[in-house]
């Protein structure tokens, strides 16, 4: 990445679920539920009208939910033993239950190890 700092976003999709909720146009919004992958933040810097990640790995279940801070909620996923073996990640977003990406994060490239498991987290600031 230009810089070599992790870059977060929030997207203009969850930006308008956050505005409508907030000023009770809608009454709920779309839980997360997953946290999506991909190889293609390197040199890329997240934008809020983005759609999709760079080039999308897979998508995992959330396994977890803490809250560190009373404005922060971090979700834990696994990357299983066996899936993305040789993959550098660089990019990664929260998911709802829609199937629409609400923040995006991209990083240096973490490489995973065939025959290991990754547990990664994603703290979605307030």
């Amino acid at each position: 990445m230009a810089d070599e700092k992790i870059m977060t976003v929030v997207t203009d999709y969850r930006r308008e679920q956050l505005c409508k909720i907030t000023s009770g146009m809608i009454t709920t919004i779309p839980k997360i539920t997953h946290i999506a992958f991909g190889s293609g933040g390197v040199n890329n810097v997240p934008v809020q009208a983005q759609i999709a990640l760079n080039k999308e790995e897979g998508r995992y279940e959330i396994d977890s939910v803490s809250y560190p801070a009373p404005t922060t909620a971090r979700y834990t996923v696994t990357i299983p033993e066996d899936d993305l073996d040789g993959v550098s990640i660089s990019e990664a977003a929260l998911v709802d239950e829609n199937g629409e990406l609400c923040a995006i994060r991209n990083m240096l490239p973490k490489g995973k190890d065939s025959g290991m498991a990754f547990v990664f987290t994603f703290d979605d600031e307030f």
